[in-house]
């Protein structure tokens, strides 16, 4: 069974909104679909923490920032179960 990445950010287990967005195998693209998840009565700083991802270039040096989201594992949690999808259960 294939499992999120958790880690821990300012003593509080997280996980990447942009990793739960691929688990979920979400169609929409990542920003819009953040957003509206956001609009379902998210609290930032609360319930999830914008950051920075470095994210390396494969073929060339140096990469790109990335913007991403560190949420709460209850924050995912309700995330998931909104997706109304198997995955989500």
């Amino acid at each position: 069974m294939e499992q999120l990445k958790i880690t821990e950010q300012e003593g509080r287990q997280v996980v990447s909104a942009k990793d739960l967005h691929t688990f979920l195998e979400v169609r929409e693209t990542f920003s819009d679909w953040f957003t509206r998840m956001a609009g379902y009565g998210l609290t930032e700083n609360v319930d999830y923490q914008a950051v920075t991802v470095f994210q390396p270039h494969l073929s060339t040096p140096g990469g790109t920032q990335k913007k991403d989201y560190a949420l709460t594992l209850d924050c995912a949690k309700e995330i998931s179960m909104l997706q109304r999808s198997e995955k989500g259960k």
